[in-house]
């Protein structure tokens, strides 16, 4: 990324945060709310975790590229390097979220990657035949533990995405899994009827499988 890229992002997500309708802040109330399904645990969640946070990520992006389009959501390579981009580390911003107040974004990173999140794990991981037992290992594997390892507003499910590494962070998952994907083509989330929605929003799982189908691909 070029310090350009960089400061879009900044000032993009600045721009939504302070909008009249608080886009941004909205957009944060829907990760606390439960009834989405959309982590392990809850109803259909493992299945759906995936499938979901990939249509959240691309609902935030759209809304970033409406006010500058060559605008997008980095990922960030925990695997590679684990401290937090130089770039990102001041950029803590006052998000007010309906139902839970004014948020200011806090983060501690723990000094070292969590275990699970190295490089080999990662590979392993890549290795898992079935879908079920891939989702649900990551999730509750590096996914889990790089929010926690941030000590601070991600480690909190209900007001994680204010804090704009949320989105990278994701972005990283959701690339793991466009890998995953490649290495294991015909593997999908098991969901039917009213789970195989990604509510709030229409699109289906089966509409979600593919990034090039998305328009969108991982440098």
């Amino acid at each position: 990324m070029t310090a350009a890229d960089h400061n879009r992002y900044k000032t993009t997500i600045n721009t939504l945060i302070s909008r009249p309708d608080n886009f941004y802040g909205k957009m944060v109330g829907v990760h606390g709310n439960m009834m989405h399904q959309m982590h392990g645990g809850m109803g259909a969640g493992t299945q759906r975790f995936l499938s979901w946070h990939r249509d959240y990520l691309l609902k935030l992006e759209q809304a970033m590229q409406a006010v500058d389009p060559q605008c997008f959501i980095p990922y960030w390579d925990w695997t590679k390097k684990w401290a937090l981009p130089a770039w990102m580390k001041s950029f803590k911003p006052t998000v007010f979220v309906p139902g839970r107040g004014t948020i200011v974004v806090t983060r501690k990173p723990d000094a070292t990657a969590p275990a699970s999140a190295s490089a080999a794990q990662i590979a392993a991981l890549q290795n898992i035949p079935d879908y079920t037992t891939f989702t649900d290992t990551l999730e509750n594997s590096a996914h889990g533990a790089v929010h926690m390892a941030m000590n601070g507003t991600m480690s909190d499910i209900r007001i994680a995405p204010a804090d704009p590494v949320f989105w990278m962070h994701h972005a990283q998952i959701d690339r793991i899994w466009s890998q995953w994907q490649a290495k294991h083509p015909g593997k999908n989330p098991t969901l039917s009827g009213t789970h195989a929605v990604m509510d709030p929003w229409t699109e289906t799982a089966t509409q979600l499988r593919s990034i090039a189908t998305l328009g969108y691909v991982y440098s």
